[in-house]
């Protein structure tokens, strides 16, 4: 017998499964549809499988044949992920572990055995960074690049260098002598350099901490040289100033090891009635620069005695938390490398397109009122969305603007959007997530400026994320009032939508708007929960109505007819889903999965999922589309959604999926699909063991890459050719 324990439900992602039966063991769950299978024969553990999709970026950045800076910003997100996924994954396991050592994940993986299959698996990942970061500095130097530290420089290099110290950095520093006073609470994800004095000095002066000051650029492009560029760390250009910072002591030598914690980013919210949700997250924020430590970094060349001390005064007790690194931490930093402006060094552009039926046309309301328009970024301009708000803003017909917000950009065009109309005497309001991880700080003051701009905002439903992608404008056409609707798959969020592949589609269609105003009336008044016959609306009939439709595959398959999906997202872990879909491949229907993360689900399996094909497209854009097709007895069905099938995102979030009911809207998803399922560039087959091979391209055959497939697809639509109506 199982019991569940919900003490870690809100934002970890992860229930905790304790066995009341003292003859459980460790690794075992509930009963699966198969029977008798074991997690272990059923699923890829779901850590381990992310772990899996970090790899796939860390890959981009060995690939030779990206180009070298390129290759250092992989390296910079593969590092940004890793720090995200210890402040929130690994530590919701080490809560989850407090329970006991029977302790399961709702896919029935020891949590133990977990956290020990992640130490090995980042240890392996750290390991080919690290090679790949001198292969990617070979690569710069054969440019005239030259990435050098403090005993590489010349002395006019070194006057240089020293000089910046003195006048950028050096006012910046606050030393604090830990041999005196102690290691103080040490900042999440900060860099810091734990200082040695050598000679005569002091006992109390021998060790020394200093935080990098993470608002400083963490790169110095140093004065090129007969035809070559130097650029330095950060970190280096302190180490040349040491000497001169800690003169005091006369040390005959100092030494610098970086180091870095990475802390529990849970938030913990209070239950007081009294106080407001704003004032609750402010304090749950403040409170999770004192999590617990999940990580310690540390250079490896550190001195053992140095070491002892510092996890003695830390309090680090997990010797799993204690990872080795090498001199520089924040590689998540190498995501703003400098490229010099060298164009042979980065990605050739590839300049977002206007819509083929927006561009140069005076009014978007007119040409939606038209038709249906599906925006797909980066391939197409983010601008025209914030046309489209600009627009109604001072448009006089547009009487009402509903939006409802989970991440946005520093100094948003979006909020200066709805300020404009809020200005002009429109009804604005805005549904804003304060809980969206990491973007909680942002949304506060976004809350707080869009209030003083005389905006009503509201906080969605309690207990729920909202997690959908919605805009309703309210327009007064004639005698009558018309709804434009927007339905999308990505934040409101100007500078993510550079990388973020997203989709939107922007209708006027009374079945989809009129359930978009519907759904705005649920999170002002939460009692008034609306029937949806057209949106897919999660917590309440995602599961349910999606399941409905493998369901009638399933019967199309068993009646002998050809039975086919698709399922494109950013992660696939829910168990009830993923048997849902083992179901449908024993059944006979033909499943294609595009998975750009997490994916549990066992792919060619004989006998549990042998018609299930899944692949992953990690490249030069973030794949964060989510679409699923259905063959649907010949007449073919798509939907665009805000959900990941994540049990989070079915049961704890507010969530959208819109149906695509315009033909050739369906034929353009479709031809995007396609290109991902022939990529043979950046597409990596999701076998049995998640082994992230490149799908080969056979000899001949012609080189697809879906990223620039896609874009020459919506290239060709702009200039008329054979496609449009």
């Amino acid at each position: 017998m199982f019991t569940l324990d919900r003490r870690w439900r809100r934002g970890t992602g992860i229930f905790a499964f304790v066995s009341s039966d003292s003859k459980a063991k460790s690794g075992k769950m509930m009963p699966s549809p198969k029977g008798g299978m074991s997690p272990q024969e059923e699923f890829f553990n779901r850590e381990l499988s992310w772990l899996s999709f970090n790899e796939r970026v860390l890959q981009e950045a060995e690939d030779e044949q990206v180009p070298p800076v390129e290759r250092m910003r992989f390296l910079g997100i593969f590092s940004n992920n890793l720090d995200e996924f210890f402040r929130v994954r690994v530590a919701a396991l080490r809560r989850m572990a407090l329970l006991g050592k029977r302790t399961t994940t709702t896919l029935g993986f020891g949590v133990e055995e977990t956290v020990t299959g992640i130490t090995e698996r980042v240890i392996d990942l750290q390991s080919r960074f690290n090679q790949a970061f001198g292969e990617v500095e070979d690569q710069l130097a054969e440019q005239g690049i030259d990435l050098m530290d403090e005993g590489q420089l010349d002395e006019e290099q070194w006057t240089f260098v020293r000089d910046h110290f003195d006048r950028k950095v050096r006012p910046q520093l606050v030393p604090i002598l830990i041999s005196d006073v102690g290691v103080p609470e040490l900042r999440d994800g900060t860099v810091y350099h734990v200082i040695q004095l050598e000679g005569d000095v002091s006992k109390r002066a021998r060790f020394a901490l200093l935080e990098l000051p993470d608002h400083l650029d963490r790169f110095v492009v140093l004065p090129a040289k007969a035809g070559r560029q130097g650029i330095m760390f950060l970190d280096d250009v302190v180490r040349v100033g040491l000497p001169r910072l800690f003169s005091t002591f006369q040390p005959t030598a100092v030494s610098a090891f970086a180091i870095k914690v990475t802390r529990d980013a849970e938030i913990d919210m209070d239950d007081d009635l009294s106080k407001s949700l704003l004032e609750k997250m402010r304090k749950g924020i403040a409170k999770r620069k004192h999590g617990d430590y999940v990580r310690f970094l540390y250079d490896h060349t550190m001195p053992a005695e140095l070491l002892k001390f510092l996890i003695r005064k830390l309090g680090v007790i997990d010797e799993a938390n204690i990872i080795p690194g090498g001199r520089y931490h924040n590689r998540r930093d190498l995501m703003d490398f400098p490229d010099l402006d060298l164009p042979d060094l980065t990605f050739g552009k590839m300049r977002p397109l206007p819509h083929r039926h927006l561009q140069g046309k005076p009014s978007i309301f007119e040409e939606v009122a038209k038709r249906d328009i599906l925006l797909h970024y980066p391939y197409h301009a983010f601008s025209q969305l914030v046309d489209m708000l600009r627009e109604a803003a001072i448009d006089p017909k547009v009487t009402a603007i509903r939006i409802n917000l989970y991440r946005v950009a520093k100094n948003s065009h979006i909020i200066n959007a709805l300020t404009s109309a809020a200005l002009n005497g429109k009804e604005v309001q805005v549904v804003i997530e304060l809980h969206a991880r990491f973007d909680e700080r942002n949304n506060i003051k976004v809350t707080q400026a869009l209030q003083e701009a005389g905006i009503q905002v509201i906080f969605g439903v309690a207990g729920l994320k909202t997690h959908s992608k919605l805009l309703l404008i309210t327009r007064k056409e004639g005698r009558q009032e018309r709804h434009y609707a927007h339905v999308g798959t990505g934040n409101f969020n100007e500078s993510t939508a550079g990388v973020f592949s997203d989709l939107a589609l922007l209708t006027a269609d009374k079945r989809v708007a009129g359930e978009v105003e519907r759904l705005f009336q649920f999170f002002e008044h939460n009692y008034q929960r609306g029937v949806f016959r057209h949106l897919i609306v999660s917590p309440y009939s995602t599961r349910r109505r999606f399941s409905q439709m493998i369901d009638r595959e399933i019967a199309e398959a068993k009646a002998g007819r050809k039975a086919w999906m698709i399922l494109k997202c950013n992660n696939l872990t829910d168990a009830g889903m993923i048997r849902k879909l083992y179901a449908a491949s024993q059944a006979g229907v033909d499943i294609k999965l595009i998975v750009r993360g997490a994916c549990a689900l066992k792919a060619g399996v004989r006998g549990l999922s042998d018609r299930i094909e899944a692949f992953s497209v990690v490249g030069r854009f973030l794949e964060h589309a989510r679409v699923v097709a259905f063959g649907a007895g010949g007449k073919p069905e798509f939907y665009i959604s805000s959900a990941d099938w994540m049990t989070r995102n079915l049961d704890r979030r507010i969530e959208v999926s819109v149906p695509i009911y315009d033909e050739t809207l369906q034929a353009e998803i479709s031809a995007v699909l396609d290109f991902q399922l022939k990529d043979n560039v950046k597409s990596r087959k999701l076998d049995k063991k998640q082994r992230n091979r490149y799908v080969s391209c056979p000899d001949g055959a012609p080189r697809v890459d879906s990223h620039k497939s896609t874009y020459a697809y919506y290239k060709r639509q702009l200039q008329g050719k054979g496609l449009g109506r």
